[in-house]
């Protein structure tokens, strides 16, 4: 039985706080999809976020591929390690810049890429068929604006420190200061 939570001074309860709405929601379907990666293809969590961002993105350097990920530079080092080592993507030297490597997927990691996306892509119709065409296209429109958003006011590790000093917008409670 989960404690119940008054709202008293406009403060959302943890339940219907976004960000524990979405981890929720994608801890879900990434350990769903973490067996199927370990078990078919000998993929980590990581490895397989990797070769999704070194597919769509094209090739890219290790720093490019970890941040377009929530992933630390020492598991995005690792990750991409044993998909190297795993013949999944390929690594060359940067013609322009010599200290600058370049990944890419090899044939076989391109295969295997394609194959994890199937179900991907099967997995996410199969969430999403609770929605009508035009609630998809309204949480579409939402993601892409608190992506948006998301990108203005975290770009900065210490942003908390302006948003709590800062003024409470119109209709919205003012931020409690940090202790």
């Amino acid at each position: 039985m989960r404690k119940q939570n008054a709202t008293d001074h406009g403060q959302r309860r943890l339940d219907r706080r976004t960000s524990y709405r979405f981890s929720i929601i994608a801890r879900r379907q990434t350990r769903c999809l973490a067996d199927m990666h370990a078990s078919r293809f000998g993929l980590s969590t990581n490895g397989w976020k990797l070769l999704s961002v070194i597919d769509y993105f094209g090739s890219l350097s290790a720093t490019e591929a970890g941040g377009h990920t929530s992933l630390e530079p020492a598991k995005v080092t690792r990750g991409i390690d044993a998909l190297a080592e795993q013949g999944l993507v390929l690594r060359r030297e940067d013609p322009v810049d010599r200290r600058r490597t370049i990944l890419s997927l090899s044939a076989k990691g391109k295969r295997i890429h394609d194959k994890v996306e199937e179900v991907s892509r099967a997995l996410e119709q199969a969430l999403l068929r609770v929605l009508r065409p035009s609630e998809r296209e309204t949480l579409d429109h939402l993601l892409d604006k608190l992506e948006r958003r998301s990108a203005e006011i975290f770009a900065r590790s210490d942003a908390w420190r302006e948003i709590v000093r800062a003024p409470a917008s119109a209709g919205e409670p003012a931020a409690a200061a940090a202790t």
